[in-house]
């Protein structure tokens, strides 16, 4: 679990919306707009969310280069590169969302 709860915080850190539910190594937050890196990363979608379960083998090195290129990649998802975290509270709860609205 320790590696899920790295994700999860790296993900808030870099301000993507991020829930990990308690004792779960799934990791849940905001759906990426490329359909590529979804298909790349392997990643579970449903509307505005996305999901990545950590199993045991997956490295603090692999955790890195996926969020590496997630913020990356997200930057330019936007116009002007002006990141719009977009609201996912409804499925993660606003504790949880980064959004301008719920993120002090």
């Amino acid at each position: 679990l320790r590696n899920a709860h790295y994700l999860k915080d790296r993900l808030r850190d870099a301000g993507i919306g991020a829930l990990l539910n308690e004792l779960s190594s799934t990791v849940v937050f905001e759906r990426p707009q490329d359909e590529e890196f979804v298909r790349r990363w392997q990643l579970a979608c449903q509307g505005n969310i996305a999901h990545v379960v950590v199993m045991p083998n997956v490295t603090i090195e692999k955790l890195d280069a996926f969020l590496n290129e997630l913020v990356q990649k997200r930057s330019s998802w936007f116009p002007n590169g002006k990141v719009q975290t977009p609201c996912i509270a409804a499925d993660i709860g606003e504790e949880n969302c980064a959004c301008i609205m719920h993120n002090d």
